[in-house]
């Protein structure tokens, strides 16, 4: 428990003399970080590259969103993608899976979770097949 209350320091390991900066910022490189994309995707197959940061290690998992305005896409879910792929570095991950089960539709936590190891020079892409009119699909990220 803070035992510093409403006052606390924003780091207090560093204010205390327990961490130096180099350990400040050395905690900071362990931190989750997130990227987002967004992409139009027409009737057909398409797929997309998805570049992280070179300081990209693990990666942590992603989340898709279907993006309709006026519409309440959180209910309706995606209409016209029928699939998605997810490969990283070769690796298929994702195998034609409705992205319905990569939403918040089908997952309790913030993201699917996808743990990989990255290196920093990944080539990850991610595939669709859509059926119908263009869908704008959001996609999350995330990674450390």
């Amino acid at each position: 428990m803070n035992k510093l209350g409403l006052n606390a320091p924003q780091f207090p390991g560093l204010q205390t003399g327990k961490l130096n900066m180099e350990q400040v910022r050395d905690l900071t490189k362990k931190q989750r970080r997130l990227k987002g994309y967004t992409f139009n995707v027409a009737n057909g197959q398409s797929q997309y590259d998805l570049q992280l940061s070179g300081t990209a290690r693990i990666l942590l998992g992603i989340q898709l969103i279907p993006i309709a305005p006026g519409t309440d896409t959180y209910i309706q879910g995606f209409q016209s993608i029928s699939q998605v792929s997810f490969k990283v570095n070769n690796e298929i991950i994702i195998e034609s899976m409705h992205p319905n089960f990569l939403t918040n539709y089908s997952n309790d936590e913030e993201f699917c979770p996808i743990p990989r190891a990255l290196s920093g020079t990944d080539q990850i892409t991610i595939s669709f097949t859509n059926s119908g009119a263009t869908e704008v699909c959001a996609i999350a990220v995330y990674y450390i």
